[in-house]
């Protein structure tokens, strides 16, 4: 898988995801769903999403060459973000070939509204457009550093901005930590979350992340201050979130 360094293999497997996945949350209710919070609509399903067909099929993998169109959602629910300037590194919008690099790259999941115990369930749709309404949300998880440093993993999240306010950041983090184990990761280590990202920075803390380090300036981001043009660009330190499996056990109430 692509990184900083090149190609990087993941750990051997520690264990099988099928023993979390699918995983199931109930969104968090909006004034307007009082009526309906015994419906499907409230619930989530999230699934592991693969760039290359597996050739052994699974009840929580979805392919993306099946779900294409899932995938071109989200790609374009990427980009916005990338455009947006003050989350992400990237500084321009991937092509369709960059996104599958970086966000299928390695072990990928996607967070859709619906109550599914199975991959095969989940139909597919004929375009991104028709997606927006589903595709609440979806993370990364590959290595951070290579070679002898390859047990520590990185993890990138997105949140279809539609759905935000539902706390879909929770159920990713708290996804995220009862997948990484299983692939066989020992240590989780986020790089970069910039200091103007306060609700990133508070769900990190609240779920219990150690913050490990800063960097100065690691950022330039739009709208943080006067380097000139009409995005106000400014520099923003980063601070690093780590979590140490073998020495930090996952709380037992994030099983659900």
């Amino acid at each position: 898988m692509s990184s900083a360094y090149g190609a990087i293999a993941r750990p051997l497997s520690a264990g099988s995801l099928g023993s979390v996945l699918p995983r199931h949350a109930t969104l968090r209710q909006q004034p307007t769903d009082q009526q309906n919070s015994q419906t499907s609509q409230n619930q989530a399903t999230l699934l592991a999403i693969s760039k290359a067909p597996s050739p052994t099929a699974t009840s929580f993998t979805l392919s993306a060459s099946t779900h294409a169109t899932l995938v071109n959602a989200m790609h374009k629910v990427f980009n916005t973000e990338v455009e947006r300037g003050d989350t992400y590194p990237q500084e321009f919008p991937l092509d369709e070939e960059q996104f599958a690099n970086y966000f299928l790259g390695g072990d990928a999941f996607v967070l859709i509204k619906g109550d599914y115990k199975d991959a095969g369930d989940v139909e597919s749709k004929g375009n991104a457009e028709e997606w927006d309404k589903d595709l609440l949300g979806f993370f990364y998880v590959k290595p951070n550093f290579p070679g002898r440093c390859s047990h520590i993993c990185n993890g990138g999240f997105m949140v279809n901005p539609r759905h935000r306010g539902l706390g879909l950041g929770g159920i990713m983090g708290k996804a995220f930590l009862k997948v990484v184990p299983l692939i066989g990761y020992k240590a989780s280590m986020f790089n970069l979350v910039f200091e103007s990202n306060v609700a990133s920075i508070k769900l990190w803390r609240r779920l219990g992340f150690k913050e490990i380090g800063r960097v100065p300036n690691a950022g330039r981001l739009r709208g943080q201050g006067e380097l000139g043009g009409d995005a106000k660009e400014g520099y923003v330190d980063a601070i690093q979130f780590y979590w140490d499996f073998e020495s930090m056990p996952v709380p037992a109430e994030y099983d659900a």
